[in-house]
């Protein structure tokens, strides 16, 4: 068989739609794999590898089996559609598109021994990891390369780290930017294993061969025979479809691989706001923040990412309630389950959109020196503590506390009231200059591994993209 030759598709949205995937958020490479033409493409691409099974085992002559592959190439999404209106069964309206096609010696041989979901089923793993690999993992990588750049980049660059929103100790930009390279690194990982993990089935109308047992003496063996042209394994045990837990588990992890983009522009959206402005999307001519409020940098790319997760999210709900179908099947999935491409298709437009702005990012490194040291120096708080109980003080913790948030109040350096105090002079005065120097400037000499951690990072996935 020849590779499956995608249909077509419109290089421009349907503001006809009703989903906003196929108006404000169309994206034609995205449709290339997960549109109503490609779904009919797939399906039409199983019948033809059915028919090769079928030469393969001498049921019929190898020229009938090209004959229908060849029928199968040319079925489009709105003859099935017209078919349908007739026999108000889609899989069948697919069977007499293509046998229109073919001769009458090849008629008796298109969907011969299958049930419609042993077409619809398969089509659909197939299409699940076709788009995974080739559309959603591709752009998924392009935006670990961008991140990879700013990790390098600012592995040095030092920013004051935030926890429940309020300062904690010094960490740099890149070291930030490297927990997303490891995370989203991980989630590309386990997209490929559990894209190739989806199952297909040829096994009948309750998954126990009755139908092939009537023309093959091996039914397990022709099932891996037509699977075989689709480079798909079947599934251990299927009913008359494929146990849902296949495609659940790929949806999780497209939801794990959302959440993380999300919490990426939750964090560069937080950036951005005005107070901190340590970040910024690129603002391009002629773009504009506000109908009214002329003067605004909205950081929309960021907010719309984080939208869109919630999209994914949502059909994760609806894949895991597929998990329950009754006794060999029942209809309760055959809606609900197209709409899995949905989950695809919101990460794929996810990635592409995050990657456009994190390649182009505006990192204002003064701002992010000047929020450093607005608590002068309390940040040093932690190491205060620490150096007090080293040199044998109690309550180190609650005296470092104290005093912070004297030089809070009175505006001075953490430093400045620590070197003053009666209290802890004859601990401060064991301090070496070293210590006196991470309490002076923590912002210089506070940063931990940050730089070596995210440099560590960088080169660890840097190399994983690279094998």
């Amino acid at each position: 068989m020849k590779p499956i030759k995608l249909p077509a598709v419109s290089a421009a949205p349907n503001y006809s739609s009703v989903d906003p995937l196929d108006g404000r958020y169309y994206d034609p490479e995205i449709a290339k794999y997960l549109s109503e033409e490609s779904r009919i493409a797939f399906q039409a691409y199983v019948e033809a590898a059915l028919a090769h099974a079928l030469a393969e085992f001498g049921v019929c002559p190898p020229e009938v089996a090209a004959e229908i592959e060849a029928a199968s190439g040319k079925v489009t999404a709105a003859a099935v559609a017209e078919q349908e209106k007739t026999t108000k069964h889609d899989v069948k309206a697919l069977v007499n598109c293509i046998k229109a096609e073919v001769s009458e010696a090849a008629k008796p041989y298109v969907h011969f021994g299958a049930t419609s979901y042993d077409i619809v089923a398969t089509a659909l793993s197939l299409q699940l990891r076709l788009a995974v690999t080739e559309l959603v993992i591709p752009r998924l990588v392009e935006l670990e390369k961008a991140l990879l750049k700013l990790t390098k980049e600012y592995a040095n660059t030092v920013q004051v780290g935030r926890t429940h929103g309020q300062h904690a100790v010094p960490v740099t930009f890149g070291f930030a930017m490297a927990e997303y390279v490891a995370r989203l690194g991980g989630s590309i990982s386990s997209l490929q294993v559990l894209s190739g993990k989806l199952k297909g089935k040829f096994s009948g109308a309750v998954g126990a061969y009755n139908a092939l047992s009537l023309f093959v003496e091996d039914p397990p063996k022709f099932e891996k025979t037509v699977l075989g042209y689709l480079n798909l394994e079947p599934a251990p045990y299927s009913t008359q479809i494929i146990p849902a837990e296949y495609y659940v588990r790929l949806l999780d992890e497209l939801a794990v691989t959302a959440g993380i983009m999300a919490n990426l522009a939750h964090d560069m959206r937080h950036l951005q706001r005005s107070e901190i402005g340590e970040v910024r999307e690129a603002f391009e001519p002629g773009q504009t923040g506000s109908s009214t409020m002329a003067h605004k940098r909205n950081p929309w790319n960021f907010e719309n990412v984080i939208s869109m997760s919630k999209q994914v999210t949502a059909q994760l709900v609806n894949a895991n309630q597929n998990l329950v179908s009754e006794h060999q099947r029942d209809l309760t999935d055959s809606a609900s389950a197209r709409f899995y491409g949905v989950s695809l298709a919101a990460v794929a437009s996810m990635a592409q959109r995050l990657n456009r702005v994190m390649s182009k990012l505006e990192v204002d490194q003064a701002n992010m020196e000047r929020n450093l040291y607005m608590s002068g120096g309390a940040i040093a708080a932690e190491p205060l503590y620490l150096l007090l109980e080293k040199y044998g003080h109690t309550t180190a913790h609650e005296v470092s506390k104290a005093l912070a948030h004297t030089a809070l109040e009175q505006k001075k350096t953490l430093y400045e009231i620590a070197s003053h105090d009666k209290d802890i002079a004859d601990y401060f005065a064991k301090f070496t200059d070293a210590e006196r120097k991470i309490l002076q400037e923590p912002e210089k000499h506070y940063t931990g591994l940050a730089a070596q951690k995210a440099l560590a990072i960088h080169d660890h996935w840097q190399k994983a993209l690279e094998d």
